[in-house]
């Protein structure tokens, strides 16, 4: 189990072709994720549900995305990590353009739920080739650049959605997404062939496919990684619990349309790419863990706007804030997470991942109670508190660890 010491391999060319391969996947993944919040009303329609309804397609793909990357971890430290991303994403795209041919609402939610199975192998997986492949002084601002794939994925998953179903029907948007995804998991499989990185294999755990899920147990007996997985369930459940509710505060302070919510909100992850743009001039001057103490700052800024209701213009400046200071500090616990256990990266990042997972599931549903009861000003104001002390206790126990 590694001690969290950082490598010391020296600097080397980054293999930007097969990391924008690996991107291109992402950033399918990531647009299969959300892309069906917008359709639930036309879906609803569809199958004559209600819109609470028709979100069992989100649901069935939430749990099985979120439970099986426990599985698709493994499997890549097993057979290859970016040979099970292009089968996940293959699958995937299989899975998501039938349900353009669903009959029934259970039709469709079997279908999802077989996507979100196969879709957890992606982004999990290609997180953990980028810390077999990184070297540590490097990964940083990999990671960071490889977030754009992510955040734009999930913008444009719930944009061109909206747009194509108003278009062309909701058909129309799961053979998009199973376009995207079919796509990256071919581009992923031809160039496997002739690229090298691609095709290079880290040596699988100790003990085969059941050695890398003994790695996940392991990780209990790991301060480093109880470290990490705790922080990045708080970090999900408190960030993403409030910010859910941000749409429904716009909505009842600003009287604002649901397209203008749609577009405020989508602004976060502008803030994410802006981070990821400037990460490697960021880094160039200011240590990770000083960036951290950015993040805080951000985090503090950015809710406290939202819990004082000011002018609408100074909301979608704190989005854009909030946004790039999530983006810095998970930027922090993926680099983490990679050194959690080397031997095992699939493994770690799958555990890591589903921790997100959980705690975002959590955390909404903690803070639904909460804007029932106090309204979303209070959440907001709770929330500026929060997030910071996690950011700085967290600081205070890897910075010498890490040596940040």
């Amino acid at each position: 189990m590694a001690t969290g010491s950082i490598e010391t391999a020296p600097l080397e060319p980054v293999p930007w072709r097969a990391l924008f391969v690996l991107g291109a996947a992402s950033f399918a993944s990531s647009a299969a994720l959300r892309f069906c919040d917008p359709l639930l009303p036309k879906l609803a329609l569809a199958f004559n549900t209600t819109p609470g309804g028709a979100a069992i397609v989100v649901t069935t793909y939430a749990v099985a995305y979120g439970g099986f990357q426990l599985i698709t971890g493994p499997l890549g430290d097993r057979f290859g990590k970016v040979r099970v991303i292009a089968l996940g994403a293959l699958l995937c795209g299989l899975f998501t353009t039938a349900s353009a041919f669903a009959t029934s609402l259970e039709q469709l939610a079997l279908l999802r739920f077989l996507a979100g199975v196969t879709g957890a192998a992606i982004i999990p997986n290609c997180l953990a080739f980028i810390g077999d492949t990184i070297p540590m002084p490097q990964r940083h601002a990999v990671l960071a650049r490889y977030m754009i794939f992510m955040s734009t994925g999930t913008v444009s998953g719930q944009a061109i959605g909206g747009v194509l179903a108003d278009m062309f029907g909701w058909h129309a948007v799961f053979l998009m997404v199973g376009g995207f995804l079919l796509f990256g998991g071919a581009m992923l499989a031809l160039q496997m062939r002739t690229n090298p990185v691609l095709s290079a294999r880290s040596p699988p755990p100790e003990g085969g496919l059941m050695g890398s899920f003994r790695q996940i147990a392991a990780v209990r007996n790991s301060v480093t990684g109880r470290l990490v997985l705790a922080t990045v369930a708080v970090e999900a459940a408190v960030y993403f619990g409030a910010f859910t509710f941000l749409g429904a505060h716009l909505r009842e302070a600003y009287g604002i349309s649901y397209t203008a919510i749609g577009v405020l909100t989508a602004l976060s992850a502008a803030g994410a790419v802006t981070y990821s743009t400037l990460a490697p001039y960021l880094l160039s001057r200011i240590s990770q863990s000083g960036l951290m103490l950015v993040s805080a700052t951000l985090f503090a800024a950015g809710f406290i706007a939202f819990a004082a209701t000011p002018a609408l213009w100074l909301v979608a400046l704190a989005i854009v804030v909030c946004g790039a200071g999530f983006a810095l500090f998970h930027n922090s616990l993926q680099i983490m997470a990679t050194q959690i256990n080397p031997q095992a990266r699939g493994a770690s990042i799958a555990i890591f991942a589903f921790a997100f997972f959980a705690g975002q599931t959590i955390g909404v549903f903690i803070t639904s109670l909460a804007y029932d009861r106090f309204g979303a000003p209070p959440l907001f104001a709770a929330t500026a508190v929060l997030l910071p002390l996690i950011v700085l206790w967290f600081r205070a126990r890897v910075v010498t660890r890490f040596d940040l």
